[in-house]
């Protein structure tokens, strides 16, 4: 386990909008992030979905592995695959915003790579993170 600071969010005025905190001030909070390899989460999945999902859905998590591939969902944002999973068709997925199109375009299968992300549970066993960044 690990913690990082993130940026708490603000409501500006009475417009409601919200806005990164960085902008407004430079106050951060603590988030416990849950550590685990490509692997620990396939692993996980396979064996009880819903344990799994008690432990990392909507939790923010630190996943190290091997590359296996590189792609785009249907709308053009980048996501790449791990090794790890229970056979080659349910490798977990770890989706990144459009920003970090530049980074997904750089890899290559078989490079290790650590993502800080957010777990979104499974689809038919096969892990789903989002909101992935690179951690170094």
């Amino acid at each position: 386990m690990a913690l990082v600071d993130t940026p708490d969010s603000v409501n500006s005025g009475s417009d409601g909008v919200r806005q990164e905190a960085q902008t407004q001030r430079s106050a951060t909070r603590e988030v416990e992030v849950l550590e685990a390899s490509a692997a620990q989460l396939a692993s996980a999945y396979d064996r009880n979905t819903v344990a799994a999902d008690q432990k990392y859905k909507g939790k923010r998590l630190k996943v190290t592995g091997v590359v296996d591939s590189i792609n785009t969902d249907l709308f053009g944002n980048p996501y790449i695959t791990m090794r790890g999973g229970v056979n080659q068709f349910m490798e977990p997925q770890f989706k990144l915003s459009r920003q970090y199109s530049d980074y997904a375009a750089r890899l290559a299968p078989g490079m290790r790579v650590t993502l800080i992300c957010t777990g979104r549970g499974d689809v038919i066993k096969t892990p789903m993170s989002d909101n992935c960044v690179p951690a170094d």
